[in-house]
């Protein structure tokens, strides 16, 4: 996944950079309409696969989205900047705009076959810049001459059926689980049954509690502690690393975002103040709490 991301990430910087390169080159034929809607396609695609990219390696939802925004910012700022203000603003709006969004994309997405649904936007994302600097390169030089006004039907109807045939693919294969409802029902049956799963330690001076990753939660998720007293986890998860369950916070006492391994991880706290925290996966889908006494 990380080789993957790099790749795309120099898609994006070559693909990118060279058709700002071609505005700034023809600002003068791309004045007015032409412009916007250029600077606007390449902030809002940009951004889009920039944030999603950031997401999925990253998986920290304020950081992710902060850098997202000031890259799709930035790409709006200068796609727009040899048209005229006009193209500053709304690359600038639209790449924040797809920024946020490729960003959210792919938090949710780092758990659901990253790989995979990188690649389609990748895809895209050669598609439409590889238009842009088309239209470009024919707008402003007369030895081209594509006709870009018109697209055939024919076209519309076989990039439909591509699309179609491709999530039906995605749809029937492994590649992406859809749970139906008869799996939903077990999972949320299951979820119940572990959060009845209690432990309590109160009594001990310096307790070690076992706890076991699962796919409906953590086993227990209730956790009963004494006041000052060190506490170790001993977390075992028999899950795949990229599970949205392998990601593990409690951010009362400063355990944020640790990747639970294939295997054991051991974590230590110690609470200072009675009350009850809540510790959860990455995405907050799956929670537990502590229970200082």
């Amino acid at each position: 996944m990380n080789l993957f991301s790099i790749i795309s990430a120099a898609f994006i910087v070559i693909g990118t950079s060279y058709a700002i390169f071609l505005v700034y080159r023809n600002k003068n034929q791309l004045n007015n309409t032409p412009g916007i809607l250029i600077s606007m396609v390449i902030a809002v695609i940009t951004g889009l696969l920039t944030g999603s990219i950031i997401g999925m390696v990253s998986g920290e939802a304020f950081l992710t989205v902060g850098i997202s925004m000031i890259i799709g910012f930035i790409i709006g700022f200068l796609a727009g900047h040899p048209v005229g203000i006009l193209a500053i603003l709304m690359g600038s709006i639209f790449g924040l705009i797809g920024s946020i969004n490729g960003a959210l994309l792919g938090l949710f997405l780092q758990y659901i076959s990253p790989t995979l649904l990188l690649g389609i936007l990748l895809g895209f994302y050669v598609v439409i810049i590889g238009f842009v600097i088309v239209y470009i390169k024919v707008t402003t030089n007369s030895k081209f001459s594509i006709h870009t006004e018109e697209l055939s039907p024919f076209a519309i109807i076989g990039g439909g059926i591509v699309l179609v045939s491709l999530f039906l693919f995605m749809y029937s294969s492994d590649l992406v689980k859809i749970p139906n409802g008869s799996e939903s029902a077990q999972s949320t049956a299951a979820v119940e049954e572990t959060a009845k799963r209690e432990v309590d330690v109160t009594k001990e001076a310096a307790p070690t509690v076992k706890m076991l990753v699962t796919d409906s939660g953590y086993s227990p998720n209730v956790i009963r502690v004494k006041k000052g007293a060190a506490v170790e986890l001993e977390i075992t998860n028999p899950l795949d690393s990229s599970n949205c369950l392998s990601t593990f916070m409690i951010p009362d006492f400063d355990i944020n975002n640790i990747n639970l391994k294939t295997g054991t991880t051991k974590l230590s706290f110690t609470p200072d103040k009675t009350g009850e925290y809540t510790f959860s996966c990455g995405m907050k889908m799956f929670s537990g709490k502590i229970i200082v006494e």
